[in-house]
C-alpha cells in the first residue's frame, strides 16, 4: 500500500516537474528578437539604431556616473538601477518606439523585456551597449 502510494505521489510529481513553464514558454530567443506575449524586443546594431532610433526615444539606462563619462546625443536619462524607473517610463505611450542603450548591452535588454512585460509593444535595444556604439565610430556627447 505504501508502495503504491509512494509511486502514484512520484508519478504526480513528475508530470507536474515536466509541465512547460508558462513564462518561459511565452518567450523564445534568438540572436535578434525576444518575444514576450505576442511583442518582441528587437536587438539592433549600432548602424541599425543610429538609423531607425530618430523614428522614437532613446533611453539610457546606465547610472548617472556612467551617463557622466558620454551619452547619445538626446537620449533620456532613466537609471534601470532607479526605484522608480517604471513610474519614469510609464509617462511614455506604450506604442511609441522605445530604443534602450547600458554599457554593454545586458541591463538594457532586461529594461526591455520589463518594458514589454508593461505592455509596450515598439522596444528595441543597441547590441554591445554605448561601448559597441563608440568601437563603431558613432558619436558620443558630454
Amino acid at each position: 500500500m505504501k508502495t503504491t502510494f509512494f509511486s502514484g505521489l512520484l508519478i504526480v510529481t513528475g508530470l507536474f516537474a515536466c509541465q512547460p513553464n508558462p513564462k518561459t514558454e511565452s518567450s523564445a530567443t534568438s540572436e535578434s528578437t525576444s518575444q514576450t506575449a505576442g511583442a518582441s524586443v528587437i536587438s539592433l546594431s549600432a548602424q541599425e539604431f543610429a538609423s531607425k532610433s530618430s523614428a522614437g526615444t532613446v533611453i539610457d539606462v546606465r547610472t548617472a556616473g556612467e551617463v557622466a563619462q558620454g551619452k547619445i546625443a538626446d537620449a533620456l536619462e532613466i537609471d534601470y538601477y532607479s526605484p522608480n524607473f517604471l513610474d519614469q517610463v510609464s509617462q511614455l505611450p506604450k506604442d511609441q518606439e522605445l530604443y534602450l542603450y547600458c554599457a554593454v548591452g545586458a541591463r538594457s535588454e532586461e529594461a526591455a523585456r520589463l518594458l514589454i512585460q508593461q505592455g509596450y509593444t515598439k522596444v528595441y535595444h543597441l547590441q554591445g551597449g554605448i561601448q559597441g556604439w563608440s568601437q563603431e565610430g558613432m558619436a558620443v556627447v558630454r
